[in-house]
């Protein structure tokens, strides 16, 4: 499994509006395509005087798929982010390649 994470840091007045296009427009747009296979947003926990940070995940099976996305989908979706919200949003993305994932087993006791 890859992982496209991006990073965010979002100034506080713009945040509740950010919120809401990220949860109704980006992250839809992102997985229309079906090369990305879910979406994870998470709040980073750690106090900013300049805004909050956010991270999104999303997972893709292989890097070809992740890199067929990039090719031929990613940049008019970033851009129009980038349009609505520049300068008061920033971003970084990584691209992750996961070696091994483990979940705790449960007794059913």
């Amino acid at each position: 499994m890859y992982i496209y994470n991006i990073t965010f840091n979002v100034e506080k007045d713009i945040e509740k509006d950010w919120l809401s296009y990220i949860t109704n427009n980006f992250i839809p747009k992102m997985l229309q395509s079906g090369l990305l296979n879910a979406a994870t947003t998470s709040k980073i926990k750690v106090d900013e005087a300049q805004g909050q940070s956010y991270s999104i995940q999303f997972k893709t099976d292989n890097q070809e798929q992740l890199q067929k996305f990039i090719a031929d989908e990613l940049y008019p979706i970033l851009n129009e982010l980038h349009t609505k919200f520049s300068p008061k949003m920033v971003y970084f993305a990584t691209e992750l390649d996961v070696i091994d994932q483990q979940q705790h087993q449960k007794n059913n006791q």
